[in-house]
């Protein structure tokens, strides 16, 4: 794994308890990437979990010592309930983030959400959008046509982030179909504070009939990593991080859409036997903790300094 840690407020954290937690909140998504490992094909339908109940989940998490929690999808955004529970989180003293493809990031959202919302990660994958558009990366509508304007809504997402002075993450997962893509330009419009570079990963029961053609070997991923931190070796305020499979598996916690906590070890999805709702969240990490391998976490610098304050604010 390479791990560009250039942020000047940058230090290494030491992890007592569980620090941070993607929770794919919603099922439904807007786009149709074809290399997507979180389609939840396990569930029929799109559950959809109640304000307070979220607000249960987020105050259990809490008080189990999680300090970010990461709202992801799916498409979070799509969620009737996710300014309520960015709020609710705030107050609990937790560091806020959402991973979005934009959708509904707009002026008005970020008034709302000023004070609560710290960080929100972009999901950008190539330079161009004729390159999105084979990746499958846009409104479902425009990829029936062949067609995706990913990147320019996401560069005035990334325009409007940077005026409200939210932290900004962005991240790209590199298959064969872009592994030779140059993205040093998007990058430097971006400005993100953070850059994270994803091998794409095959998960059991997701995604194998499409990551077979999209694989990319270990060599490309890490020359498309490597050549990119050269690139970019001039800008002082930026991590790139680049994860292999190998540093993807078993280190994130995850809760699904039912409240079901899960790793991906071993390539496939690990449950909960119970949501935390019913069973508790420690109870529920107890389970399926075995999955979750510390030194990896640390080794994709999973447990950077995510506080706002102290990595400047503006960012």
């Amino acid at each position: 794994m390479e791990s560009q840690k250039k942020n000047k407020g940058y230090k290494e954290k030491e992890t007592k308890t569980l620090t941070s937690v993607n929770w794919h909140c919603y099922k439904a998504c807007n786009y149709s990437c074809n290399f997507c490992y979180a389609r939840f094909t396990d569930l029929k339908a799109t559950p959809v979990m109640v304000e307070n109940e979220g607000r249960q989940l987020l105050e259990q998490l809490a008080e189990a010592g999680v300090e970010k929690i990461n709202f992801v999808g799916g498409e979070p955004m799509l969620h009737p309930h996710l300014e309520a529970w960015i709020i609710h989180a705030k107050d609990l003293k937790m560091v806020t983030s959402i991973v979005s493809n934009g959708t509904g990031i707009n002026k008005e959202f970020l008034e709302r959400m000023t004070g609560y919302l710290d960080w929100i990660g972009l999901s950008i994958d190539a330079s161009n959008d004729a390159l999105h558009a084979e990746l499958g990366r846009g409104l479902r509508g425009e990829i029936a046509r062949g067609t995706s304007a990913h990147l320019k809504r996401m560069l005035d997402v990334a325009k409007l982030l940077h005026e409200f002075s939210i932290g900004v993450k962005m991240n790209t997962v590199v298959t064969s179909l872009n592994q030779d893509d140059n993205m040093s330009t998007v990058v430097r419009v971006i400005r993100p504070h953070r850059w994270k570079i994803f091998q794409a990963l095959a998960i059991e029961g997701e995604n194998e009939a499409d990551i077979a053609i999209l694989a990319v070997g270990d060599d490309a991923f890490h020359d498309y990593v490597k050549r990119h931190q050269s690139e970019m070796r001039d800008i002082s305020d930026m991590s790139i991080i680049g994860e292999d499979n190998s540093v993807m598996l078993g280190t994130y916690a995850m809760i699904d859409p039912l409240g079901r906590v899960y790793t991906n070890v071993d390539g496939r999805y690990s449950y909960s036997t119970h949501s935390a709702l019913v069973m508790g969240f420690r109870e529920a990490w107890d389970e399926v903790s075995s999955g979750f391998h510390e030194e990896r976490f640390h080794a994709r610098d999973g447990n950077w300094d995510w506080n706002r304050e102290q990595t400047g604010g503006e960012v």
